[in-house]
């Protein structure tokens, strides 16, 4: 007797995913007037959202001032590059409430300025300093923006994927700067 094959059921043609709605800092930031986009949760179920330059200060400032978010910790500010520009991204954080928010702000390449939190929460002084260092982010109105990992006079943002690093006594030649050099101090006989 013959098996009887089954076959597998019809694949649903794709659907666009349903927008995401705001969550709870993104709902609060759009009741005091900031409009912000949801990005859903993380791996660890904290909300992330995405705002305008023009109200990185402001949103951080409802943020850690108001009674219903009471973010009074800044845990964390970094840098990424993306296709589209630069990220600096906030993680915010309540002692209070235990709960916490990622706060993304995206810049052109071309125009990589954001404006300072370091009065709000003076953590945030040197994680500027390294993410300017690093990734080249201009922190406008920052007090002291300034290399703080690298030489004063070192050149380009090692953490950019365009970045080259230096050929020194640390540093060999780069391959795709120095191709013939780079074979023939790679290709070692054996």
């Amino acid at each position: 007797m013959a098996e009887q094959q089954t076959q597998p059921p019809p694949v649903p043609p794709s659907q666009t995913p349903p927008p995401l709605s705001n969550g709870e800092f993104g709902a609060f930031l759009k009741s005091k007037g900031i409009q912000s986009t949801p990005l859903g949760n993380d791996a660890d179920s904290v909300e992330m959202i995405e705002v305008e330059t023009k109200d990185l200060v402001k949103s951080c400032q409802l943020l850690r001032d108001s009674a219903e978010a009471q973010m009074d910790f800044l845990v964390l500010l970094t840098s990424v590059e993306l296709k589209k520009g630069y990220q600096s991204v906030y993680t915010l954080h309540s002692t209070k409430t235990k709960k916490s928010v990622r706060v993304k702000v995206t810049v052109s390449k071309e125009n990589p300025i954001v404006p300072t939190i370091s009065h709000l929460w003076s953590t945030a002084d040197w994680y500027e300093r390294e993410s300017y260092d690093m990734m080249g982010i201009i922190y406008a109105g920052h007090p002291n923006l300034k290399r703080i990992l690298n030489p004063d006079n070192w050149e380009g943002y090692p953490l950019r994927k365009d970045y080259i690093p230096p050929v020194d006594a640390l540093n060999g030649p780069h391959p795709l700067t120095e191709t013939k050099l780079a074979e023939k101090t790679l290709s070692k006989p054996s």
